[in-house]
């Protein structure tokens, strides 16, 4: 039965066993409106409720009614999608504490004025609304409610978050950074056991608590992988026409850190298209038709398959660290990496595989499978490196299963980078009776 039906029969039964009702949770059901019989006279509900909970749904707005809920003491709108306070709520003369925190509510949508007037008013929560989070938003408010703690989360100024061109590659956090926050918090929780509460703690401190766990264990194992061999002579051509390329070769993408950079996208997905941008491909791919050939020789020695089914293949010359993730690749890439570059095991494709472990995957010559949806970087090399990336951003997306295809775990039983499926839900699932979270996978 839709939850509200359900409110309503248990509404009713509980009206008869007790002749009023002064407490009334409707939490956690995605509803986009509230029940309108909270608000009639059939139940006497707006005559005797003194505690209603709303939180948890997907509210955009709260009706003007709720106004004539005169005994309301306490109103928990949190984790709502709420702009705005109406006006309204100053009519409530025994409110008491208003939580409505977690919401979208702006600095001038908090109808202060109608909240002034209400004298029993003693605790307001807006902590995590994004707009409202500065020293001075807190002062505005608090100033004009002079007689309630007024609680507002005051961010520190987050150091400047670089572009992915401009991360060190060897630093923890650069590795870190791509990830979301929840993310960031479920790691930091099952990998290292500090478990934190999503309406006190910010990204930037589970990130400052990351980096110490991460000082305190030392540096992450490393596991090596070797990609599959393409044939030396198919190599050397190559890499005599990537240095013909490199003399006169565009740099399409001025925010990669790379000398040169180009991308040829394949026939299949301009051919029956119109349009300017398909025009284009076309004409870069007749101007490089020797490069592409090189592309798909290269890739047939190693996986006939996926030789028919990328979508696109990336050029680079002196590719540098930018550790990232592909959000648009519909599943894993393969890379391989042309030069003179030093030292051995310089420029590999390094790629996390868990909480403790990255991968680093030897494509010098080779061709190396990685799913670039974990976060991925280019171990520093001195000397002149092209790179080769072959990938897919149309069709299916293949589930994102592991971030290497070759090797056994160094490190057993590590928490993985990701939750099974986005599905998870890892961030919403923290319990504040326990301060454990309960996720599904």
């Amino acid at each position: 039965s839709p939850p509200e039906l359900v409110l309503r029969e248990n509404l009713i039964n509980h009206w008869k066993e007790q002749g009023s009702i002064d407490s009334i949770t409707f939490s956690g059901h995605r509803a986009t409106s509230i029940p309108p019989f909270l608000f009639t006279g059939e139940l006497g509900i707006s005559a005797s409720l003194v505690k209603l909970d709303l939180s948890r749904n997907e509210l955009a707005e709260l009706p003007l009614e709720i106004g004539e809920i005169k005994p309301l003491v306490e109103l928990n709108i949190s984790r709502n999608f709420l702009r705005n306070l109406p006006p309204e709520l100053g009519c409530l003369g025994n409110l008491a504490k208003l939580d409505a925190s977690s919401n979208y509510l702006r600095p001038n949508g908090l109808s202060l004025e109608s909240l002034r007037k209400l004298p029993q008013l003693r605790e307001v929560n807006l902590r995590h609304n994004n707009k409202i989070n500065g020293t001075e938003d807190e002062s505005r408010i608090q100033a004009a409610l002079p007689a309630a703690v007024c609680l507002v989360t005051v961010r520190a100024a987050p150091e400047t978050k670089l572009h992915a061109a401009d991360r060190d590659a060897g630093e923890v956090r650069s590795q870190l950074e791509p990830f979301s926050t929840g993310t960031l918090r479920r790691r930091l929780s099952l990998a290292f056991g500090d478990t934190t509460d999503p309406e006190e703690v910010d990204r930037e401190e589970v990130m400052r608590r990351l980096l110490a766990h991460y000082a305190a264990a030392g540096p992450r194992a490393v596991r090596r992988v070797e990609g599959d061999l393409v044939s030396p002579e198919l190599c050397a051509e190559f890499l005599s026409e990537l240095e013909r390329w490199a003399e006169d070769a565009p740099r399409e993408r001025p925010t990669i850190n790379a000398q040169k950079y180009m991308i040829l996208t394949s026939p299949a997905v301009f051919s029956s298209k119109n349009g300017r941008n398909a025009a284009q491909a076309a004409a870069k791919l007749a101007k490089y038709p020797t490069l592409w050939a090189l592309a798909r020789r290269a890739m047939e020695e190693v996986d006939l398959a996926f030789a028919a089914e990328y979508t696109a293949v990336a050029f680079t010359m002196n590719f540098e660290g930018s550790p990232h993730i592909d959000t648009q690749n519909s599943g894993p890439f393969y890379g391989l990496a042309l030069g003179d570059f030093q030292p051995a095991g310089g420029g590999a494709l390094c790629v996390e595989c868990s909480a403790r472990e990255v991968a680093a995957v030897d494509t010098r010559g080779k061709l190396g499978r990685v799913d670039g949806r974990f976060p991925h970087w280019v171990a520093p090399y001195e000397g002149t490196r092209f790179s080769v990336i072959y990938y897919k951003t149309l069709g299916e997306r293949a589930p994102r299963t592991t971030a290497v295809f070759k090797g056994a775990p160094v490190v057993e039983n590590d928490p993985a980078t990701y939750p099974a499926t986005n599905a998870d839900n890892y961030y919403n699932k923290y319990c504040r009776e326990t301060k454990t979270y309960v996720p599904n996978s």
